[in-house]
């Protein structure tokens, strides 16, 4: 701004303009108005050199005029203009009209800028003059307190031009082939040949252009690769800055299983690089993370909680909430922890208050990395961590894992941990709010929504919220351990509370029956059947809500019948117990039940169960008697069988070892096929008298012709003769005449291999 000198009766009114910088001096207006300025500055970055050639041309005109008064005649007149150069410029050389101006630097308030004053001849009215700034950039080596900087492949420098609207402009010159950015909007690219030429005519601010452009080659980088989580990660920073690589690769190898850890997720990937770059700055941030691009951009600064931040946001996006508040919020909590874990100081936010000027419920505050940072983002930032630290700070790493990792997966509040969100979509605001009530357990949260993140009309939706999650809770506190019926979580995620009081009403009296199934099967110990389960927890209509008052009972009848069956062929009986079982076929039939029980057949499980009951009083007395009867018809078999040998007929015993028809005399012994026949004790052989043995003659009445069987009185037998006759002889006398009778023939069970002789030639019997 500009100091000025007053005097009467002649005496001129000397001014200082400085422009965008820190001098200013009292009254500035009329130094202002009087004064025109055109400028036009050119930058042209050397790359083989490493420094930024400047170049500005004024032009200035005096349009204050004189002004006659009583006192006398007063004179306005300008004898110096300041403008802002970086800190670290060479050879800063002002000429005009061909001759050398002195120029003095001064500081400022930002250690990388400083005021160059040019000084002239006073410039009185309607005057102009022409001037030339030039200077040499070098820029400073990183992480210096003045951020220009110039080196192989790069710069980052302060470009401006203090003309009025519609006489400033700005051009960058670099070699093509670099990318370009700027804190301002409106560069134009151009540019022929070999180089690129970025140029703004359109000024900034009510001094004219003020812009810090930063160019970058991308191809001149040095690359390290970092092993981590089974992803390779390429850390690019400006050529000779191993400081930085250093710092980041050992930030990253600790910081991600770390991260992992907090959020309650493995590394995501889709991220390929973390870049080394003054662009974030140069928008406002510190850095971000690009997820079009897969890489994280920072700039050089060796900021822990600044890497993992950034890196928290592969889990933590838009692609996993819907409002930027919670991703961010988390982000900045979920990096704190982490530098905490590894023993370091996070950084410190400001404080915000809901009050600030310019302050907007959170649920407002839109945009995303890449976008110009504004004020709100001063205030949002700072604002969302604080809110996140409310709602979840006071959590241990477990828990808060836990409700971070459900939001990061879409999990609902009201399904069981773990469980995938059929639905899809989103974490929504509604959701976050439910899942840090119900998973993290902290009550005031919704307090702290209404202060800080729910605009006017979204705070009329927490009405009933309250009232509803108590019934919920009753409920799902009635039915066990299992989960209330899908119908009711369904309104209760989508904030239907009607719906949900209605569905409510259906299935409160069904916590008892839910109750009593998990009481049979824990009585049993059996599992309760998969699909019984699923009938209550996936009920979604009013028809299944009706079907399990009958369903439900019914399963815990079964259950207690297909354990007490199980129970029932399981136990020890000892083997007539075992006998009767099988006969019955109660194993088989108690595991029937079973199989239809866990298959969710529940008729058929309870009339698989009845069958074991009703056979069961039958397992001993069938086991003990089938061996009694199989005795006592084993018994009466044997004894049958001795009857019927003393009754058989008097058929001669056929004997497949012995020729028939061999005719022998009884007290001779033919040598047969084996050495050793086996047969009656007493077998002689011979013509026999009606094919009987000789020690079973019987005799027979004179009038019996050739007939068999047929017992006469003992003292009436008749020797037979050699061959049969075929009518009896006459009534014999009454005692028989013995011929090698009653064991006085041969034993063939007794006549051994060297007791037989062959028969003679001459032997009749043939």
């Amino acid at each position: 701004m500009g100091t000025m000198r007053r005097r009467a009766a002649g005496v001129v009114l000397a001014g200082l303009v400085a422009v965008g910088g820190a001098l200013a001096a009292a009254p500035p207006a009329l130094a202002d108005e009087g004064l025109t300025v055109g400028a036009s500055s050119r930058y042209v970055l050397d790359t083989r050199a490493t420094t930024v050639e400047a170049t500005l041309d004024l032009e200035l005109r005096n349009v204050s005029p004189d002004q006659v008064t009583d006192g006398g005649v007063y004179q306005y007149y300008y004898n110096a203009f300041a403008v802002p150069v970086p800190a670290g410029a060479e050879d800063v050389v002002a000429l005009s009209g061909g001759s050398d101006l002195p120029v003095s630097l001064s500081r400022t308030e930002d250690p990388s800028t400083v005021m160059a004053r040019i000084s002239f001849p006073d410039l009185l009215y309607r005057q102009t003059r022409s001037i030339t700034l030039t200077y040499t950039v070098p820029g400073a080596p990183p992480r210096s307190e003045d951020w220009t900087r110039v080196g192989r492949g790069y710069a980052t420098f302060v470009t401006s031009s203090p003309g009025d609207p519609g006489r400033n402009r700005v051009e960058v010159v670099a070699p093509d082939g670099l990318s370009f950015e700027s804190t301002v909007d409106g560069f134009e690219p151009g540019g022929s040949g070999d180089t690129d030429t970025w140029t703004l005519t359109q000024n900034t601010d009510a001094t004219g252009i003020w812009a810090v452009v930063s160019l970058r080659d991308p191809d001149l980088v040095d690359e390290r690769v970092v092993d981590v989580s089974g992803t390779a990660l390429t850390l690019e920073s400006f050529p000779d800055d191993t400081k930085w690589t250093d710092f980041v690769a050992g930030v990253v190898t600790d910081g991600i299983p770390t991260l992992e850890r907090l959020v309650g997720e493995p590394w995501p990937g889709g991220l390929q690089r973390i870049r080394e770059d003054a662009t974030p700055s140069l928008r406002g941030y510190d850095g971000w993370f690009d997820s079009d691009g897969d890489e994280i951009v920072v700039g050089e600064a060796l900021d822990d909680d600044l890497i993992l931040h950034e890196l928290s946001h592969a889990w933590l996006s838009s692609d996993r909430f819907d409002e930027r508040w919670q991703y961010e919020g988390l982000a900045q909590v979920v990096a704190e922890r982490a530098v905490r874990a590894g023993g370091g100081d996070p950084f410190t936010q400001p404080v915000v208050r809901r009050g600030d000027s310019g302050a907007v419920p959170l649920n407002r505050w839109g945009g995303g990395a890449g976008a110009r940072s504004t004020d709100l983002e001063a205030w949002a930032y700072p604002a969302s961590y604080q809110v996140t630290t409310q709602l979840l700070g006071d959590l241990d790493d477990d828990t808060f894992a836990s409700v971070v990792g459900a939001g990061i997966r879409g999990e609902r509040a009201y399904d069981p941990p773990g469980t995938a969100d059929h639905t899809g979509g989103r974490t929504t605001w509604q959701r976050w709010l439910d899942l840090i009530e119900s998973r993290g357990d902290t009550s005031g949260a919704a307090k702290v929504f209404r202060t800080w993140v729910l605009t006017a009309d979204q705070a009329t939706e927490l009405k009933g919220r309250a009232a509803a999650r108590e019934e919920y809770a009753a409920l799902d506190e009635a039915d066990g351990v299992w989960t209330p019926p899908e119908g009711l979580r369904d309104a209760m995620t989508l904030w239907d509370f009607e719906r949900a009081g209605h569905v409510h009403d259906a299935v409160v009296g069904l916590g008892e029956d839910a109750v009593a199934v998990q009481a049979a099967a824990e009585a049993t110990g059996l599992d309760v059947p998969g699909p019984v389960r699923d009938s209550y927890e996936d009920a979604a209509f009013d028809e299944q809500y009706a079907a399990l008052a009958t369903s439900l009972p019914a399963a815990a009848r079964a259950i207690t019948a297909v354990g007490a069956a199980t129970a029932f062929a399981d136990e020890d009986r000892g083997p007539f117990g075992d006998l009767g079982e099988a006969l019955l076929g109660i194993d088989d039939r108690a595991l029937e039940s079973l199989a239809h029980l866990t298959a969710g057949e529940v008729p058929e499980a309870q009339a698989a169960a009845d069958e074991v009951q009703a056979r069961s009083g039958w397992v001993m007395p069938l086991g003990v008697g089938l061996p009694v009867l199989v005795l006592l018809v084993v018994a009466a078999g044997v004894l049958l069988t001795v009857l019927l040998v003393r009754r058989r007929p008097s058929q001669l015993p056929k004997h497949a070892r012995v020729a028939q028809g061999v005719g022998l005399d009884p007290l001779q012994v033919e040598e047969l096929r084996d050495p050793l026949v086996v047969g009656p004790q007493q077998l002689d052989v011979d013509g026999g008298v009606d094919r009987l043995p000789v020690d079973r003659l019987e005799a027979v009445r004179a009038e019996e012709v050739h007939l068999e069987g047929e017992a006469e009185e003992p003292r009436e037998a008749e020797v037979a003769r050699a061959h049969d006759e075929p009518v009896e002889d006459a009534r014999p006398d009454p005692a028989a005449e013995e011929r090698g009778l009653h064991g006085e023939g041969a034993h063939l069970s007794e006549v051994l291999p060297e007791d037989v002789q062959r028969t003679a030639a001459d032997d009749p019997a043939r």
